[in-house]
């Protein structure tokens, strides 16, 4: 009597060895030895010389001037930062070592751009750059008053410059951005580090000479933030 093969049991049985053939981590390396049965060379990192490495970084970055990266050539959307540079380019602005005010009694400048928060992009869509920013600072000023009053005189002042009165305090402005460059009003907070009952009348002076005039020194900072990232932008 004739047998009858089972090839339900049969394909089982070559679904089992599959499976345990590939059990062990079958993945594209396992498929990969097994067809060259160990003859393929196995891969080794390969080290680009520095004309290489240049050519490479171009193709990934740009695509020679277009302000596209080379995946992106149509233009559809690509969004680029330039924060690390408007922040350093913000403190440069502000922070200048020349007075933002000056009186017959007072000089006031602006001594850190202590803290920047926030971002700067250029965003190219359908190929045309469109740029902005939008930081909050945290910047310290100084206010030196130029004469002595009788409170800054003491029995041993021997005349120096450290006899003068110095005020110390912190501004910080919530928004840097382009609306608030175009709106021309910028708002901001500020007031005295450390606060001392006997010199009041020259706090307060400290600080109504900082409100009267950073206003315009902001704007001018964040107009010309602006023309260089625009710049950036078109290059």
């Amino acid at each position: 009597m004739a047998s009858v093969k089972n090839s339900n049991a049969d394909d089982g049985k070559k679904a089992s060895e599959s499976s345990t053939k590939t059990s062990g981590g079958g993945g594209y390396h396992y498929f990969h030895d097994q067809a060259n049965r160990g003859t393929a060379p196995a891969a080794k990192p390969v080290r680009l010389s520095e004309a290489e490495a240049a050519a490479l970084s171009l193709k990934l970055e740009g695509s020679g001037g277009s302000g596209l990266s080379s995946w992106n050539t149509a233009g559809t959307w690509e969004e680029r930062t330039h924060t690390k540079w408007a922040e350093k380019r913000i403190s440069e602005l502000l922070v200048t070592g020349d007075a933002i005010a000056e009186t017959d009694v007072a000089r006031v400048l602006l001594t850190s751009a202590k803290k920047i928060e926030g971002d700067a992009t250029v965003v190219m869509v359908r190929g045309k750059p469109r740029h902005g920013f939008d930081f909050s600072l945290t910047l310290t000023f100084e206010c030196v008053f130029k004469e002595k009053s009788k409170e800054d005189v003491t029995d041993d002042d021997d005349g120096t410059d450290e006899a003068f009165t110095t005020i110390k305090g912190t501004v910080k402005v919530p928004e840097a951005s382009r609306d608030v460059l175009e709106d021309e009003n910028v708002d901001f907070v500020c007031d005295v580090d450390e606060k001392k009952q006997e010199r009041r009348s020259k706090e307060a002076l400290a600080v109504s000479l900082v409100k009267k005039s950073l206003e315009p020194v902001l704007l001018r900072a964040f107009g010309v933030l602006d023309a260089e990232l625009k710049l950036r932008a078109e290059s």
